[in-house]
């Protein structure tokens, strides 16, 4: 028998209600610029100054390596991430933020930050920081623990 607290009978029912509403947040900012959730996850995750292995990225975004290439297909296609052959190795591509990237990446993170400015006055800054603290103690549980 299982107990339901605030409506969600399991620590994933409620993790998954948490990731759903704060995506509605951005899903304004997204959709202005034709992301989706999946484009902004890999996005969130490159810089303009290093490239990464798509095997790098795809972990980073916790995406499946082939949803990972067909999202960074679509994203060059736009002109927002780079490709290029690394320097060790010419068959290992780098992927990183083109400076349209790097634009779109800003402008969606200044909105992110306004959600989460709400977020913090509506738990209070200690619930905020505790609550930070929690989930990423919930991300490093190895799996089958």
């Amino acid at each position: 028998m299982s107990t339901i607290v605030s409506g969600f009978s399991t620590l994933h029912g409620a993790l998954r209600a948490a990731e759903r509403r704060w995506l509605r947040h951005l899903d304004t900012a997204l959709c202005a610029r034709q992301l989706t959730p999946d484009h902004w996850a890999m996005l969130s995750n490159l810089s303009d100054q290093v490239g990464i292995t798509m095997t790098e990225l795809a972990s980073r975004s916790q995406l499946p390596p082939s949803s990972a290439t067909r999202h960074a297909d679509a994203l060059a296609e736009r002109g927002l991430i780079f490709r290029i052959a690394a320097e060790d190795d010419r068959r290992r591509i780098l992927i990183g933020l083109s400076r349209r990237g790097v634009e779109l990446v800003e402008s969606v993170r200044a909105e992110e930050a306004r959600a989460e400015e709400q977020l913090r006055k509506r738990i209070g800054g200690r619930n905020h920081t505790e609550l930070l603290r929690l989930l990423e103690l919930v991300a490093e549980v190895p799996v089958g623990d």
